[in-house]
């Protein structure tokens, strides 16, 4: 089985350290299943760990749902911040969203909500296709539900999808510190907006198409859905400090460690996201910061917003340059009988390019 598509999901710091789901290690590239099964690993693929490899194994199919959510998660997070100065870049590489994973700031606290999510996101709804050996529909939601509905249908499974999320994101985090704290936060507060996003799906039951009677059951919100809320989050994240109330010990659970840099702010709530150190700056390359700048990028001249050419561009101007480019096939006429004929159109864009 080769997971190549998984191994550019993961990635390590050059410390050593790991970082919730971004990586993972292990010191061989076989992985062997319930049914004692060799599944052979890409060698490229920063390998998991020994409880990540343990939950696998205990979930036959699950894998494939893990790397699906991760990659589900990237293209989110490349679709939410197209149009900003850091556009949630990524590399072939090992580190695959680069240096920005080793700090503190929003644009973590984002990546750690959104692939926690994925995770959490793909396995539920891979239960309810029936993908996972050890997980079904979720059926506890049975009989009466209103006066004109009952349970029934397959509802996702966002239960055993947090469940799993939590034991498999959750167990690379090590330490005490504030990192450790916000990452596991952020990796919550991005299960949590699965959870709180589901929704009601109902069927209609009834003689020539009446509503009688509705079928209803749990049903996963789209992962843009799910994108759309962790962006309006990051926007109104909560810049957090370590609050040590007369103890030495902060155990996974007591994220209310957790206060606000402002007392004059209220708390995180479980859902927000939290960072505790200012962004780089994204508007010029920088080898110590991992950031590529935004020269080459192309830009909205007639935006006064994020993506138009000022912003985007900090300042520094864009050229402007007149693309021509083949088009499919438009004017199509229809002759009787039976023929079509079409032609080749080609149009111009004029783009806007960064300095």
């Amino acid at each position: 089985l080769a997971l190549s598509s998984l191994s550019n999901t993961l990635a390590v710091n050059n410390s050593g350290r790991w970082w919730g789901i971004i990586n993972v290690a292990s010191s061989t590239n076989l992985l062997t299943d319930s049914k004692n099964v060799q599944l052979v690993l890409d060698p490229s693929l920063q390998l998991l760990s020994r409880k990540q490899r343990k939950l696998i194994r205990q979930n036959p199919g699950i894998l494939h749902s893990v790397s699906s959510g991760l990659q589900t998660a990237i293209k989110e997070c490349k679709w939410q911040f197209r149009n900003r100065r850091w556009n949630c870049p990524t590399s072939q590489g090992p580190n695959i969203f680069g240096k920005i994973v080793n700090r503190g700031c929003r644009e973590t606290a984002f990546i750690f909500a959104i692939t926690s999510a994925g995770v959490t996101h793909s396995v539920a709804r891979s239960c309810s296709e029936g993908s996972i050996e050890s997980c079904t529909c979720d059926y506890r939601r049975r009989g009466p539900g209103g006066p004109d509905w009952h349970w029934g249908g397959c509802s996702d499974n966002i239960d055993f999808g947090r469940l799993f999320g939590r034991e498999f994101v959750d167990s690379s985090e090590k330490g005490r510190d504030l990192r450790f704290l916000m990452n596991l936060h952020n990796n919550e507060a991005g299960r949590m907006t699965v959870f709180s996003e589901m929704r009601q799906e109902c069927k209609c039951h009834g003689m020539s198409g009446s509503c009688t009677v509705r079928t209803c059951w749990m049903r996963l919100p789209t992962f843009r859905a799910v994108g759309d809320v962790l962006k309006d989050r990051f926007d109104g994240a909560s810049r957090v400090i370590y609050g040590n109330k007369g103890s030495n010990r902060a155990s996974r659970v007591e994220l209310h460690h957790l206060e606000p840099e402002n007392p004059a702010h209220k708390p995180p709530s479980p859902h927000d996201l939290v960072y505790f150190e200012k962004s780089p700056n994204f508007c010029t390359y920088s080898g110590k910061t991992g950031t590529a700048g935004t020269a080459g990028r192309f830009c909205n001249s007639s935006s006064p917003g994020l993506d138009g050419c000022e912003l985007l561009c900090c300042g520094r101007g864009y050229r402007t340059r007149t693309q021509r480019r083949v088009t499919e096939r438009c004017n199509c006429t229809f002759h009787w009988c039976c023929h079509v004929s079409c032609l080749n159109c080609t149009n111009t864009q004029v783009l806007h390019e960064c300095l």
